[in-house]
């Protein structure tokens, strides 16, 4: 590339909780260190100090030690507004970012007050300036910071369950399953977009990263996450990267400038769940959420996920000339050992990938296309995503 031209990545949920985090990202680190500025999404909390909120259910919280790997295997930036933010408590949030700036990790999306998490952060790459605006819509309460409290930086979420005019039988029949419809609040959303319209103006490009969605479903997208997405756009941001689903989403273009709903979780380790879960537990999650349930899979001891959730992929933004030119990815499959291994995107496995972004993509109407025209990143070759013609 052309000097000033440069590669962003990307990857959703990342949290190490093992006995030997050094080679978690082994498979993966020669990718990621070779990107000009890798981000991901910091789903949890590293303190060994805990102080479990009283609104935690499944506490992600894992050992500082454990962070340690995340700045040598190339991650630049970690956001932190998700739904395990404060699962340490207050203590356990000051502590994670102090382990991921001890190990060259900057965060985005939280801080000891509301204005502090909204705050863009600004990074440098090849002489262009980046802000990144980070916000969760789905957390526990009490999550969110406020003024003079610890938290995350949100877009709360108003529900509305209604019964269609079209459903002939809702009206008559009582305990019909209603159908819902979410909207942002107004006043969070102004505040969104007033804080990537300020991005814009210290900035050269501006990329917003959201927790969001539903992450029950094989390929369902909220009202609010189309509605934030293009809020984010209209707004002024180059680029919007979602995560919490655990399950890839698809990419669209809007107005040009892509919207990767999804990035699944690239190496997310839950290694205790099999210990809080017994066989009534499983067999309710089961009755409940279908094949997407949270449960131990076999094989997979650090990750109780439907094998859809083995997909999963490196994003790439292409910047050339201070624009982003190109949108794709690298295909990954997430091993036994909960390490996500780059596949070429024609093999077995890589297109298990590319198909399942295609076929999702599809159901829920993104109009992409996924494509191979000789982009690569050294030896790995990328899937691009092209708005359908």
């Amino acid at each position: 590339m052309a000097q000033g031209d440069f590669l962003i990545g990307a990857v959703g949920d990342v949290f190490l909780d093992r006995e030997d985090p050094s080679t978690a990202l082994d498979p993966v680190a020669p990718i990621l260190r070779g990107l000009d500025l890798v981000l991901g999404n910091c789903e949890g909390a590293y303190t060994d100090r805990p102080q479990f909120a009283p609104s935690a259910r499944w506490r992600c919280v894992s050992g500082v030690h454990n962070a340690a790997p995340l700045g040598p295997a190339g991650f630049d930036v970690l956001t932190g507004a998700n739904n395990h933010t404060l699962d340490g408590g207050h203590v356990g949030l000051s502590d994670t970012v102090a382990a991921l700036k001890a190990c060259g990790v900057l965060t985005a999306g939280v801080g000891e007050s509301l204005a502090e998490a909204r705050m863009p952060l600004l990074v440098s790459c090849q002489g262009s300036k980046i802000a990144i605006v980070a916000r969760a819509s789905v957390f526990q309460p009490g999550y969110e910071a406020r003024p003079g409290v610890p938290g995350l930086a949100p877009v709360r979420i108003h529900s509305h369950y209604y019964i269609p005019d079209w459903d002939a039988y809702g009206g008559i029949e009582p305990g019909v399953r209603p159908h819902v419809r979410t909207f942002p609040y107004p006043e969070d959303l102004a505040a969104l977009q007033a804080d990537i319209v300020s991005a814009t103006k210290s900035a050269d490009l501006v990329i917003a990263s959201f927790h969001w969605g539903e992450a029950s479903k094989r390929a369902f997208l909220t009202d609010y996450e189309l509605q934030v997405g293009h809020a984010a756009i209209d707004a002024g941001a180059d680029a919007v990267l979602g995560h919490h689903h655990h399950f890839l989403r698809g990419i669209a273009w809007y107005k040009g400038r892509p919207i990767f709903y999804g990035l699944g979780h690239f190496v997310f380790d839950l290694r205790w769940i099999g210990d809080k879960l017994d066989d009534a537990t499983i067999d309710h999650l089961k009755h409940t959420y279908g094949d997407y349930a949270i449960y131990p899979r076999e094989g997979y001891p650090l990750l109780p996920f439907h094998e859809d959730g083995r997909l999963t992929l490196i994003a790439l933004l292409e910047v050339r000339r201070g624009q982003i030119t190109g949108a794709g990815f690298i295909p990954c499959i997430i091993n036994p050992q909960n390490q996500a291994v780059p596949v070429d995107p024609e093999s077995t496995q890589g297109r298990r990938v590319v198909d399942y972004m295609r076929e999702i993509s599809d159901e829920v109407s993104l109009g992409t296309r996924y494509v191979l025209d000789g982009w690569a990143v050294g030896e790995h070759r990328v899937v691009r995503a092209l708005p359908s013609q």
